[in-house]
């Protein structure tokens, strides 16, 4: 008796891969000894040093005291460092040290190898299709996110 492979649903074909993604990315990271969540502080910061920690938490969807949980971490290890505020001495920001700059790079080239992995035998132009659909389901999601949000505030 042959065994009938079962169709999966869109949505849950795409957490598989998404999962796929990110196990395959935490491999690459734990390599360079980086945890998760970790890296996406780098990037952040990466794109904007001297965020403050609220703002942190607030670009990363997390709540404060994981991002002073993760960034003190950080600090202990001499990626980070933490500095208060000049205008506000209930704010503390985060800046990447050298050492910090340097891991920067490599977590930007673990992003690009799972990438190019993920990615391997697509064409430029299925490539450019896939972000656009992707895309697209993302802006979808966001906006019943946000219009469940504002039924919750009329009722």
């Amino acid at each position: 008796m042959t065994e009938r492979k079962r169709k999966r649903s869109t949505m849950n074909q795409l957490v598989l891969s998404a999962r796929a993604g990110r196990t395959a990315l935490s491999s690459h990271l734990a390599a360079i000894d980086v945890y998760p969540g970790q890296d996406a502080v780098l990037l952040a910061l990466g794109a904007d040093d001297g965020l403050s920690l609220r703002d942190l938490a607030t670009r990363l969807s997390v709540r404060p005291p994981t991002i002073t949980k993760t960034v003190s971490r950080l600090v202990l290890q001499g990626i980070l460092e933490k500095r208060a505020s000049a205008t506000d001495a209930r704010q503390s920001h985060a800046f990447l040290t050298e050492k910090g700059q340097a891991l920067l790079q490599e977590v930007r080239a673990a992003q690009k190898a799972v990438e190019r992995e993920a990615l391997k035998g697509l064409s430029d132009k299925e490539r450019k299709t896939l972000r656009k659909l992707l895309q697209r389901v993302e802006r979808n999601l966001s906006a019943a996110i946000d219009d469940g949000d504002a039924l919750e505030e009329t009722a």
